[in-house]
């Protein structure tokens, strides 16, 4: 019989009183699909042999790192005689690179795909719930809510295959359940008390049919929020300056039953490199300040557009002296506002020790000089951003709340985002952004 490896992994990235889990690693393992893109097949057919822009996880010949464990490279791909597609990968693994460790002389593998080792892994049912409704008001447009029923609000997914100690928390939650039928209050327990994060599909809970032979979890909350379509489908208007990075962002759907891919919430926000042109007062506003900033955009035709108008909270902060010239990171794709009669076309970010008043010490972000204006930066072991041409619903604007609740200055002065999974540094081409000198605090 084959021999297992066991990997003892936190429960919880950030709460070390929830334990480890034991993530046992073998011959096989199970990636999603979605992991691997198979360039000699129909799926890089389409798309002209080259994989999609910024893919960083498994390709043919290529290595990516199974998360907790080990490096692999993709040696062959075992095809379905009838469909041509990939049922199979034949990977070499590389013991030296076991738990993160990057062999001295090498270059660090920067694809993390997630995985379940095949003969311990537990099969479950998974009901995938999204919205109700296709659109936020249902019924505005057509006056018949039930003409915004979101028919594929439910999508059901059987043979789930799930680490052993889902499982086994899920069958110990039941036990209890059974063992202590008559509590009350809060000392009742329900199925839906076990819940988990499934890596990039979305929060989830113990449903109660479930039972010791089969497990059955609902999706309860996605990683994404749809709320930002235009109605009726009718076409979004596009901002009138975009990016040449990112040709301006993604358009999100407002509803899809589950269909659209899942991107993060920190993806989703246009962080990009700008140098600031000019600072002076605001006209109308003494804690206010005026910027020009260019953030790299450009026209249809590859020509740059005019820099950006920039009014921030920054007055008496830092001297105009020291703004000029400095590259900074900007949001590029918030909803522009009007400060006392000026249209702020974007927004720093500076991290802050939290002190009041003229006792607060504010720093702006820091990017190395060698970056082009408009690099979309990147966040570390997290797949390229897939910003949204502009995020100004209300739906949206919640995805910038949560982004910003999670960003902080660590030890070391560097800028990272604190997400469930890890604390990843905000980087660029050329390295981390940093501040000059505060640490451990926060950015907004």
């Amino acid at each position: 019989g084959s021999t297992l490896e066991d990997f003892e992994v936190p429960r919880h990235p950030k709460r070390e009183e929830l334990g480890d889990r034991t993530v046992p690693f073998g011959k096989s393992v199970y990636i999603e699909r979605s992991d691997f893109f198979d360039l000699e097949g129909p799926e890089g057919e389409a798309n002209g042999g080259r994989p999609p822009r910024g893919f960083k996880r498994l390709l043919p010949g290529e290595k990516v790192r199974l998360k907790y464990a080990y490096v692999i490279s993709c040696d062959e791909v075992v095809r379905d005689e009838t469909t041509n597609e990939p049922v199979e990968l034949k990977c070499t693994f590389y013991p030296e690179t076991r738990a993160g460790v990057t062999p001295e002389g090498e270059a660090r593998v920067k694809g993390i795909v997630q995985w379940v080792e095949a003969s311990a892994g537990a099969r479950c049912q998974v009901m995938q719930y999204d919205r109700l409704f296709k659109a936020e008001e249902p019924g505005k447009e057509s006056d018949d809510f039930t003409a915004d029923l979101n028919k594929g609000s439910l999508k059901v997914v059987k043979d789930v295959i799930v680490e052993p100690s889902v499982a086994m928390d899920a069958l110990g939650t039941i036990a209890q359940m059974r063992s202590n039928p008559d509590a009350l209050g809060n000392n009742k327990l329900y199925h839906s008390d076990l819940t988990y994060q499934f890596e990039r599909s979305g929060y989830f809970a113990l449903d109660s049919s479930s039972t010791v032979d089969k497990l059955v979890f609902n999706r309860v909350v996605t990683l994404r929020d749809t709320w930002d379509a235009a109605p009726n489908n009718k076409k979004a208007k596009q901002p009138k300056k975009q990016n040449q990075q990112n040709n301006g962002g993604r358009k999100r759907g407002g509803g899809g039953g589950g269909q659209a891919p899942v991107v993060e919430d920190a993806r989703r926000v246009a962080l990009r490199a700008g140098t600031i042109l000019e600072a002076g007062p605001h006209p109308e506003a003494d804690s206010l300040i005026l910027l020009k900033l260019d953030c790299g955009d450009t026209n249809e035709d590859g020509e740059a557009e005019e820099p950006r108008t920039v009014v921030a909270g920054l007055a008496g902060k830092i001297p105009f002296n020291e703004l000029i010239n400095r590259k900074v990171v900007c949001i590029t794709n918030l909803k522009p506002a009007k400060m006392r009669g000026i249209e702020s076309m974007a927004m720093l970010l500076a991290a802050s020790d939290g002190k009041e008043g003229d006792d607060e010490t504010v720093q702006l972000l820091d990017v190395p000089d060698s970056v082009p204006n408009g690099e979309l930066l990147s966040f570390e072991n997290m797949d390229e951003g897939e910003p949204d041409v502009m995020l100004k619903s209300k739906g949206a604007l919640k995805v910038w709340d949560r982004v910003k609740s999670k960003l902080r200055v660590n030890e070391n002065g560097e800028a990272t985002y604190q997400d469930e999974d890890a604390v990843r540094k905000i980087t660029t081409s050329a390295g981390p952004v940093r501040v000059s000198s505060l640490t451990d605090c926060t950015i907004g």
